[in-house]
Protein backbone atom coordinates (compact mmCIF):
# COMPACT_ATOMS: atom_id res chain seq x y z
CA UNK A 1 0.00 0.00 0.00
CA UNK A 2 2.26 2.03 1.02
CA UNK A 3 4.72 1.71 -2.31
CA UNK A 4 0.96 2.27 -4.48
CA UNK A 5 1.25 6.11 -2.13
CA UNK A 6 5.05 6.55 -3.19
CA UNK A 7 4.86 6.60 -6.99
CA UNK A 8 1.58 9.08 -7.24
CA UNK A 9 3.52 11.23 -4.31
CA UNK A 10 7.04 11.46 -6.40
CA UNK A 11 5.30 12.43 -9.54
CA UNK A 12 2.94 15.49 -7.61
CA UNK A 13 6.32 16.66 -6.16
CA UNK A 14 8.62 16.35 -9.61
CA UNK A 15 5.53 18.01 -11.04
CA UNK A 16 5.27 21.01 -8.68
CA UNK A 17 9.21 21.19 -8.76
CA UNK A 18 9.27 21.46 -12.69
CA UNK A 19 6.42 24.34 -12.02
CA UNK A 20 8.35 26.61 -9.24
CA UNK A 21 11.79 25.70 -10.37
CA UNK A 22 13.10 28.28 -8.02
CA UNK A 23 12.32 26.57 -4.83
CA UNK A 24 15.28 24.78 -4.06
CA UNK A 25 17.06 28.40 -4.19
CA UNK A 26 14.62 29.77 -1.32
CA UNK A 27 15.35 29.76 2.52
CA UNK A 28 13.90 27.24 4.69
CA UNK A 29 11.49 29.77 6.04
CA UNK A 30 10.82 31.44 2.68
CA UNK A 31 9.37 28.22 1.09
CA UNK A 32 5.84 28.18 0.66
CA UNK A 33 3.46 24.87 1.72
CA UNK A 34 3.85 24.35 -2.54
CA UNK A 35 7.61 24.54 -2.31
CA UNK A 36 7.73 22.06 0.59
CA UNK A 37 5.47 19.77 -1.20
CA UNK A 38 7.59 19.85 -4.42
CA UNK A 39 10.88 19.09 -2.87
CA UNK A 40 9.26 16.24 0.13
CA UNK A 41 10.07 18.29 3.40
CA UNK A 42 7.70 16.72 5.47
CA UNK A 43 9.29 18.14 8.74
CA UNK A 44 8.72 22.37 6.96
CA UNK A 45 4.87 21.34 6.92
CA UNK A 46 5.11 20.57 10.61
CA UNK A 47 6.91 23.65 11.53
CA UNK A 48 3.93 25.65 9.57
CA UNK A 49 1.98 23.91 11.20
CA UNK A 50 2.82 24.60 14.43
CA UNK A 51 3.63 28.22 13.46
CA UNK A 52 -0.13 29.08 13.04
CA UNK A 53 -1.11 26.90 15.87
CA UNK A 54 1.00 29.15 18.23
CA UNK A 55 -0.19 32.32 16.59
CA UNK A 56 -3.30 31.32 18.24
CA UNK A 57 -1.65 31.33 21.66
CA UNK A 58 0.04 34.27 21.65
CA UNK A 59 -2.05 35.57 24.25
CA UNK A 60 -1.75 32.47 26.51
CA UNK A 61 2.00 32.74 26.50
CA UNK A 62 2.82 32.73 30.44
CA UNK A 63 5.37 35.33 31.57
CA UNK A 64 9.02 33.43 31.98
CA UNK A 65 11.66 31.16 30.70
CA UNK A 66 11.74 27.86 28.77
CA UNK A 67 15.14 26.27 27.96
CA UNK A 68 14.97 24.28 24.88
CA UNK A 69 17.43 21.43 24.25
CA UNK A 70 17.77 19.42 21.67
CA UNK A 71 18.79 15.23 22.11
CA UNK A 72 20.23 12.79 19.50
CA UNK A 73 21.15 9.55 21.22
CA UNK A 74 23.60 11.57 23.38
CA UNK A 75 21.19 11.03 26.52
CA UNK A 76 23.48 10.61 28.71
CA UNK A 77 25.29 14.03 28.40
CA UNK A 78 21.74 15.59 27.68
CA UNK A 79 21.18 13.75 31.47
CA UNK A 80 23.53 15.74 32.75
CA UNK A 81 22.50 19.16 31.27
CA UNK A 82 19.33 18.80 32.19
CA UNK A 83 20.41 18.34 36.17
CA UNK A 84 22.69 21.30 35.91
CA UNK A 85 19.82 23.16 34.19
CA UNK A 86 17.43 22.42 36.81
CA UNK A 87 20.06 22.99 39.73
CA UNK A 88 20.81 26.13 38.17
CA UNK A 89 18.18 28.10 36.85
CA UNK A 90 15.73 30.03 39.19
CA UNK A 91 12.04 28.52 40.47
CA UNK A 92 9.32 28.14 37.77
CA UNK A 93 11.86 28.07 34.39
CA UNK A 94 10.48 25.41 32.54
CA UNK A 95 12.65 22.91 30.50
CA UNK A 96 11.36 21.39 26.50
CA UNK A 97 13.55 18.30 25.54
CA UNK A 98 12.46 17.40 21.84
CA UNK A 99 14.42 14.10 21.28
CA UNK A 100 15.12 14.02 17.32
CA UNK A 101 14.08 10.21 16.88
CA UNK A 102 17.17 8.71 19.44
CA UNK A 103 17.65 5.26 19.01
CA UNK A 104 20.26 4.72 22.46
CA UNK A 105 19.01 4.78 25.93
CA UNK A 106 17.36 8.67 25.69
CA UNK A 107 13.39 7.49 26.50
CA UNK A 108 14.37 5.10 29.05
CA UNK A 109 16.55 8.62 30.94
CA UNK A 110 13.73 10.34 30.19
CA UNK A 111 10.42 9.01 30.11
CA UNK A 112 9.05 10.20 33.33
CA UNK A 113 11.63 12.97 34.60
CA UNK A 114 10.17 14.72 36.76
CA UNK A 115 9.61 18.65 35.71
CA UNK A 116 10.90 18.47 31.90
CA UNK A 117 8.24 18.26 28.77
CA UNK A 118 9.68 16.08 26.27
CA UNK A 119 8.50 15.56 22.28
CA UNK A 120 9.32 12.73 20.85
CA UNK A 121 9.66 12.85 17.07
CA UNK A 122 9.71 9.61 15.08
CA UNK A 123 12.39 10.48 13.25
CA UNK A 124 15.66 12.68 13.05
CA UNK A 125 14.30 15.83 11.63
CA UNK A 126 17.50 17.77 11.99
CA UNK A 127 18.23 20.17 15.12
CA UNK A 128 17.38 23.58 12.96
CA UNK A 129 14.13 21.82 12.48
CA UNK A 130 13.53 20.67 15.90
CA UNK A 131 14.56 24.35 17.12
CA UNK A 132 11.56 25.53 15.29
CA UNK A 133 9.26 23.42 16.36
CA UNK A 134 10.35 23.96 20.20
CA UNK A 135 9.59 27.67 19.78
CA UNK A 136 6.66 27.11 18.47
CA UNK A 137 5.90 24.80 21.04
CA UNK A 138 7.02 27.24 24.16
CA UNK A 139 4.59 28.17 26.27
CA UNK A 140 6.62 31.39 28.03
CA UNK A 141 7.35 34.59 26.73
CA UNK A 142 10.93 33.44 25.93
CA UNK A 143 12.39 31.00 24.80
CA UNK A 144 16.32 29.46 25.65
CA UNK A 145 18.49 27.34 23.42
CA UNK A 146 21.04 25.18 24.49
CA UNK A 147 22.35 22.57 23.37
CA UNK A 148 22.83 19.55 24.42
CA UNK A 149 26.39 19.51 25.57
CA UNK A 150 26.49 22.85 26.82
CA UNK A 151 26.17 22.92 30.70
CA UNK A 152 25.88 25.57 33.17
CA UNK A 153 28.23 26.34 35.21
CA UNK A 154 26.89 28.06 37.93
CA UNK A 155 23.69 30.08 39.09
CA UNK A 156 23.14 33.20 36.97
CA UNK A 157 23.92 31.83 33.90
CA UNK A 158 20.36 32.61 32.54
CA UNK A 159 20.97 36.59 33.32
CA UNK A 160 23.33 37.49 30.22
CA UNK A 161 20.96 36.08 27.65
CA UNK A 162 17.42 36.74 29.06
CA UNK A 163 17.44 40.35 30.76
CA UNK A 164 17.90 41.89 27.45
CA UNK A 165 14.70 40.46 26.17
CA UNK A 166 12.62 40.39 28.77
CA UNK A 167 13.63 44.25 29.45
CA UNK A 168 13.04 44.90 25.51
CA UNK A 169 16.22 45.79 25.15
CA UNK A 170 16.47 42.65 22.20
CA UNK A 171 14.59 40.49 20.90
CA UNK A 172 17.41 38.32 20.24
CA UNK A 173 20.68 37.65 22.29
CA UNK A 174 23.33 35.20 23.10
CA UNK A 175 26.77 33.80 21.90
CA UNK A 176 28.49 35.35 18.85
CA UNK A 177 29.55 33.12 16.63
CA UNK A 178 32.68 33.38 14.36
CA UNK A 179 30.68 35.03 11.60
CA UNK A 180 28.79 37.46 14.06
CA UNK A 181 25.73 35.52 14.22
CA UNK A 182 23.80 34.36 17.61
CA UNK A 183 24.59 30.99 18.06
CA UNK A 184 21.93 28.59 19.37
CA UNK A 185 24.45 27.14 21.72
CA UNK A 186 23.40 29.59 24.11
CA UNK A 187 20.61 31.95 22.97
CA UNK A 188 17.29 33.61 24.67
CA UNK A 189 14.76 34.70 21.73
CA UNK A 190 11.49 36.29 22.48
CA UNK A 191 8.59 33.53 21.51
CA UNK A 192 5.79 35.53 19.91
CA UNK A 193 8.65 37.46 17.86
CA UNK A 194 10.01 34.23 16.14
CA UNK A 195 6.11 33.20 15.96
CA UNK A 196 5.05 36.23 14.17
CA UNK A 197 7.84 35.58 11.43
CA UNK A 198 7.06 32.87 9.28
CA UNK A 199 10.30 33.73 7.45
CA UNK A 200 12.49 32.82 11.10
CA UNK A 201 13.78 29.46 10.78
CA UNK A 202 17.11 28.11 12.96
CA UNK A 203 17.14 25.51 9.79
CA UNK A 204 20.55 25.42 8.01
CA UNK A 205 20.40 26.32 4.28
CA UNK A 206 22.89 25.75 1.39
CA UNK A 207 21.78 27.22 -1.53
CA UNK A 208 21.00 24.86 -4.41
CA UNK A 209 23.98 23.67 -6.72
CA UNK A 210 26.12 24.12 -4.31
CA UNK A 211 28.79 21.95 -4.73
CA UNK A 212 30.79 20.76 -0.78
CA UNK A 213 34.25 21.82 -2.27
CA UNK A 214 31.95 25.22 -3.16
CA UNK A 215 30.82 25.96 -0.11
CA UNK A 216 31.47 29.50 1.47
CA UNK A 217 29.80 29.67 4.80
CA UNK A 218 28.13 33.06 5.05
CA UNK A 219 27.88 33.04 1.65
CA UNK A 220 25.84 30.38 0.17
CA UNK A 221 25.89 28.18 2.41
CA UNK A 222 24.09 29.67 6.44
CA UNK A 223 24.58 27.48 9.54
CA UNK A 224 21.89 26.91 12.02
CA UNK A 225 20.46 29.91 13.52
CA UNK A 226 22.26 32.27 11.01
CA UNK A 227 19.24 33.26 8.63
CA UNK A 228 17.64 33.37 11.85
CA UNK A 229 19.91 36.35 12.86
CA UNK A 230 19.55 38.07 9.82
CA UNK A 231 15.60 38.52 10.08
CA UNK A 232 16.29 41.07 13.11
CA UNK A 233 17.84 44.51 13.14
CA UNK A 234 21.21 45.19 15.00
CA UNK A 235 19.58 47.10 17.30
CA UNK A 236 17.34 44.03 18.24
CA UNK A 237 20.16 41.39 18.99
CA UNK A 238 22.58 41.53 21.27
CA UNK A 239 25.91 39.38 20.88
CA UNK A 240 27.35 38.17 23.98
CA UNK A 241 30.90 37.54 23.53
CA UNK A 242 33.41 34.33 24.91
CA UNK A 243 34.56 34.63 27.95
CA UNK A 244 37.91 32.79 29.41
CA UNK A 245 38.19 29.11 29.51
CA UNK A 246 37.19 28.09 33.53
CA UNK A 247 39.66 25.07 33.58
CA UNK A 248 43.22 24.94 32.17
CA UNK A 249 43.93 22.84 28.95
CA UNK A 250 39.60 21.90 29.19
CA UNK A 251 38.69 21.75 25.19
CA UNK A 252 35.62 23.85 24.52
CA UNK A 253 34.42 27.48 25.13
CA UNK A 254 32.63 29.46 27.79
CA UNK A 255 30.16 32.21 26.66
CA UNK A 256 29.85 34.79 29.08
CA UNK A 257 31.49 32.84 32.19
CA UNK A 258 28.51 31.10 32.36
CA UNK A 259 27.61 28.55 30.14
CA UNK A 260 30.30 25.87 29.28
CA UNK A 261 30.29 24.19 25.65
CA UNK A 262 31.97 20.84 25.23
CA UNK A 263 33.66 20.77 22.17
CA UNK A 264 35.58 17.18 22.87
CA UNK A 265 32.75 14.85 23.02
CA UNK A 266 33.46 12.71 20.38
CA UNK A 267 30.38 11.39 18.49
CA UNK A 268 29.63 8.32 15.83
CA UNK A 269 27.92 9.08 12.41
CA UNK A 270 24.36 8.09 14.41
CA UNK A 271 25.40 10.77 16.68
CA UNK A 272 25.72 8.33 19.65
CA UNK A 273 28.82 8.62 22.12
CA UNK A 274 30.52 5.83 23.49
CA UNK A 275 31.59 4.85 26.94
CA UNK A 276 35.18 6.20 26.81
CA UNK A 277 33.45 9.67 25.14
CA UNK A 278 31.41 9.57 28.30
CA UNK A 279 33.79 9.01 30.58
CA UNK A 280 35.73 12.40 29.36
CA UNK A 281 32.98 14.25 29.52
CA UNK A 282 32.37 13.52 33.16
CA UNK A 283 35.83 14.48 33.69
CA UNK A 284 35.61 17.23 32.42
CA UNK A 285 32.55 18.25 34.71
CA UNK A 286 34.61 17.33 37.53
CA UNK A 287 37.36 19.90 36.33
CA UNK A 288 34.64 22.59 36.11
CA UNK A 289 33.63 22.38 39.54
CA UNK A 290 29.92 20.65 38.09
CA UNK A 291 30.30 17.31 38.95
CA UNK A 292 28.58 16.81 42.12
CA UNK A 293 25.33 18.72 40.79
CA UNK A 294 24.92 15.84 37.72
CA UNK A 295 26.13 12.84 39.96
CA UNK A 296 22.70 12.28 40.94
CA UNK A 297 19.85 9.73 40.19
CA UNK A 298 18.89 9.77 36.56
CA UNK A 299 15.05 11.69 36.27
CA UNK A 300 15.66 12.88 40.28
CA UNK A 301 15.55 16.94 40.64
CA UNK A 302 18.92 17.82 42.13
Amino acid sequence: MKDLLRTPARLAASTLLRLRPDAPHRPPGDRTVLDDIAMRRPWNLRVKWARRRAMRRLDSLRPGVTVIIVNWNTGPVTADVVRAVQHFSPPGTEILMIDNGSSDDSRKIFDGWPGIRTVWLRSNAGHGVALDLGICWCETTIAVTLDSDAIPLRAGWLDLAVEPVQSGTAVLAGQRSRRGFVHPIYLAIDTAAFVRDRHASFQVFVEAGTMDDDVVWGENAFDTAELLSQRFHDDEKLLIERGPNPADGLPGMTVADVVYHHGGVSRDVDGSIGESAYAGWRESCDAIGVGEVIDVGTGATP
